[in-house]
């Protein structure tokens, strides 16, 4: 009887065993990403973790303030900025790998969709009377692109007409479409599908392009994983995402 008990227990554990297998968790995998980058990278998050035994989590900040949390933090696997070179800047500290390229991040003016000020281009955003919101060249890239733009046109007098410098990109269109200021310099992308705003294009000779860098973080505890993410971003897939929501992609 004893025999019998002992041989019943023994089939039931060994039954119990194969029927639930362990599972090895998740891979953890810490993102970095600029603000203005939230909606691809979401979408990116989800497509990637149903194929992937990886559980993403995003900081999402202005340039400045990530470049400052991963240096204080010391943890991280990727970092993804709407910049080269706001990244560059992370190379130079030693914690960010070589980049490559996924799509561009191109500014624009933003105005107001009936534009009482009938601003057409940069010159109009230096004209008396007309205020502008601008991103603070500390914080974000496309405020650092701004001033470049500025610079690069000799419109100082959008400096002097500057009302609010905004931490984040989707701050500065948050307050254009309160009706903070007249105008705005945002990235084109940050003002799709917004029924209160529109785009004024800025001329080539006169912009100066964003490029948006993605690379593995050098105190990745998950290196191999980190680059596969990376990858897949990179990917003609994930640039298909980026260009979903206004993106174009670095081909």
């Amino acid at each position: 009887m004893l025999v019998c008990c002992f041989f019943i227990e023994m089939v039931f554990a060994q039954g119990v065993s194969e029927q639930a297998p362990s599972v090895a968790a998740p891979t953890p995998l810490l993102v970095y990403a600029g603000a203005g980058l939230k909606k691809p990278m979401e979408e990116i998050k989800a497509t990637y973790e149903k194929n992937h035994a990886v559980d993403i989590q995003y900081v999402y900040a202005g340039s400045g303030q990530l470049i400052s949390q991963i240096q204080l933090s010391g943890k991280g696997d990727v970092f993804i900025i709407g910049s080269e070179e706001v990244y560059k800047v992370a190379q130079d500290k030693g914690f960010a790998n070589k980049p490559s390229l996924v799509a561009h991040h191109t500014p624009c003016i933003a105005v107001s969709s009936d534009n009482p000020k009938h601003i057409t281009g940069l010159e109009d955003l230096a004209k008396s009377g007309v205020t502008v919101i601008l991103g603070d060249p500390k914080a974000n890239a496309i405020g650092l692109s701004a001033q470049e733009i500025i610079k690069k046109n000799d419109l100082q007098g959008i400096v002097a007409n500057t009302v609010s410098q905004a931490t984040t990109v989707n701050e500065i269109v948050t307050q254009l479409a309160m009706g903070q200021a007249d105008a705005a310099i945002v990235t084109k992308d940050s003002i799709i599908g917004n029924p209160k705003i529109k785009a004024v294009r800025i001329p080539e000779e006169q912009n100066v392009d964003q490029l948006i860098p993605v690379g593995t973080l050098t105190m990745s505890k998950y290196p191999s994983e980190a680059q596969a993410f990376m990858d897949f971003i990179c990917s003609e897939e994930g640039k298909a995402i980026f260009e979903k929501y206004g993106f174009d992609a670095v081909r």
